[in-house]
């Protein structure tokens, strides 16, 4: 049990480190929104369609597992930074296909 009170198994009595913490965050939005936006130019450069289906799949598959994890202490920083990044790299795609690129 937690010296918090309930059950919350992931609880630690550090400060949380929000400098750090956000430029991981910055980060791994950033890596995880070239990351699509590459999918879609490297298979939408053949068939458009089919890129953005590549970038459906691959921030599906990313997102579901990396929900999980969005509880934990170290975890939480690059898992938050990694699904803004795919819904910014999701959104790119969408936005690019729109433009006909």
């Amino acid at each position: 049990m937690s010296p918090h009170g309930g059950g919350d198994r992931f609880a630690v009595d550090e400060p949380t480190p929000w400098v750090l913490g956000l430029f991981v965050t910055a980060f791994h939005a950033l890596f995880a929104t070239l990351l699509l936006v590459g999918v879609y130019d490297l298979i939408g450069g053949f068939v458009t369609w089919l890129g953005l289906l590549a970038v459906l799949v691959v921030a599906g598959g990313l997102g579901w597992t990396l929900w999980d994890l969005r509880d934990r202490p170290v975890w939480r920083w690059i898992v938050w930074g990694a699904l803004i990044g795919l819904l910014a790299g999701l959104g790119s795609s969408v936005a690019l296909m729109a433009l006909g690129r």
